[in-house]
């Protein structure tokens, strides 16, 4: 029985535009593997090579895609390297905690060139962040699981702003709520990952993803 072996392949999910056809006509160009283009907004579960590449534009990206996507690479079981593409601003948690595992992000500054040759890279299974101007981020372990207390994107926003150090005047101004919902969620948050001040939870959070 013969076993059909799936082509490495990489695919590019982002929003169908005059810059993202040429992004492609570009790709085609320089890169010797087929690309897949497939639309950010219609998330589709899909089947691929584990030497395949995942290429993910993060602009074009709505909260709901950046939800359903991950959730479809950890279903399909894949082993894909993930490439984070467009990234204006540091990842928050809750962007770190729903993209778990990711190999390399790249800024929206970066050249098509440089997605090229960090593309080249991953091919290649290596990453040489000060070659091509990307940032190879590989948290030591994934962040989901018990440890990661089951905390809504909403608990996630609001850890991400004390993280910074935010009081929670300034968090509820940011969010639009009252001081008394930012005192419920942050009840709520410690509670879930078994701290009981705002010192140990920006320590949870350093254990549980490198920066």
């Amino acid at each position: 029985m013969l076993t059909q072996t799936i082509e490495q392949k990489l695919f590019l999910v982002t929003r169908p535009s005059v810059q993202s056809h040429l992004l492609l006509e570009h790709l085609n160009q320089e890169i010797n593997i087929p690309v897949v283009v497939l639309n950010v907004k219609k998330p589709m579960m899909f089947y691929s090579s584990e030497k395949s590449i995942f290429v993910y534009d993060t602009e074009a990206a709505s909260n709901k895609s950046n939800k359903i996507w991950p959730k479809l690479l950890t279903e399909s079981q894949s082993r894909m390297r993930i490439c984070l593409l467009n990234c204006s601003r540091a990842l928050s948690v809750y962007e770190k905690s729903v993209w778990h595992h990711f190999d390399t992000v790249v800024p929206d500054e970066a050249t098509p060139d440089s997605l090229v040759k960090t593309i080249r890279n991953m091919v290649l299974n290596k990453l040489d962040e000060r070659a091509n101007g990307c940032h190879k981020m590989v948290p030591e372990q994934p962040f989901y699981g018990k440890s990661s207390g089951n905390l809504t994107e909403r608990e996630y926003e609001i850890l991400h702003e004390l993280c910074k150090g935010e009081s929670n005047a300034r968090i509820a101004s940011s969010f639009f709520i009252s001081e008394n919902t930012v005192r419920t969620h942050l009840y709520n948050i410690f509670k879930k990952i078994s701290v009981t001040n705002r010192i140990q939870a920006v320590n949870w959070i350093n254990n549980q993803m490198v920066s």
